[in-house]
């Protein structure tokens, strides 16, 4: 009994005030809480492997709730998110389903999930790909910075196609991580028949970034995959960071209910 009592005494002492069902500390004296405490620091010690869980639990935990958060954040700037007329996009403008990223050029991680994007826009002509220039990077790395303007202004003046082969010409160059300068950016561009000496650099991303912000993401890539229509915190999908597999059965899944 003893070997029972003793994990259920420490989960109660863990949870604190998150747990509305743990013993009452009012109910016990204090030389009661006292020899609970001393059998519940002896418990640690001996299974040490509790504190670990426990962490694990709360880390879990916190995740949720920031994923939850950012659902509604998402439902709240569904509008913003997919109808911005002066956010770069690949496939239908009225498609059923979007696909949401915020990135940056200089980022290791996006770039390593770029092909995998592309190869998605390929198998999904009806899914609308919406790009969040967000250069995380630019106090860091000049380029960073200069490669988002350069790739919104591509998109007000070129359109679409001409964005999505500049996109994927800067991420196929394979310099990340403060190898990319401003002078393969041009190169890109200048091979792709534009005018560099047209190009104004405005900051054109500092919305990108506000809304970067208020969905509390930290890191680049942050993928978004929603509805365009009747979105809920049920139908919005939300993939940090590289994760190939989550972001296509999350495509899957938001179009299987979009039909």
């Amino acid at each position: 009994m003893k070997k029972l009592i003793l994990p259920l005494m420490v989960t109660a002492l863990l949870a604190g005030c998150n747990d509305t069902t743990a013993v009452n500390n009012k109910d016990f004296s204090p030389e009661q809480k006292a020899q609970i405490e001393k059998i519940a620091s002896q418990y640690i010690i001996e299974h040490p492997e509790v504190l670990v869980k426990a962490s694990e639990t709360l880390q879990k935990q916190q995740m949720e709730k920031q994923v939850q958060s950012a659902k509604q954040t998402v439902v709240t700037y569904a509008d913003q998110l997919i109808k911005d007329a002066k956010t770069p996009y690949v496939g239908p403008k009225d498609a059923k389903v979007n696909v949401i990223e915020f990135f940056d050029y200089q980022c290791m991680f996006c770039s390593k999930i770029s092909p995998i994007v592309k190869q998605l826009e390929t198998e999904n002509p009806d899914v609308k790909f919406i790009f969040k220039e967000t250069p995380i990077f630019a106090s860091r790395w000049e380029a960073s910075k200069y490669a988002a303007d350069m790739g919104n202004w591509i998109f007000a003046h070129k359109g679409s196609d001409l964005y999505s082969k500049y996109h994927n010409a800067v991420f196929a160059s394979g310099k990340d991580e403060g190898k990319l300068t401003k002078q393969d950016i041009n190169d890109v561009a200048t091979k792709l028949g534009i005018d560099i000496s047209k190009f104004d650099a405005n900051n054109s991303f500092e919305g990108n970034f506000q809304l970067f912000s208020q969905l509390g993401f930290q890191g680049t890539p942050a993928l978004i995959v929603m509805p365009t229509d009747n979105v809920t915190t049920d139908n919005v999908h939300i993939i940090n960071g590289y994760d190939p597999k989550g972001l296509k059965d999350a495509i899957a899944e938001v179009k299987s209910n979009a039909k």
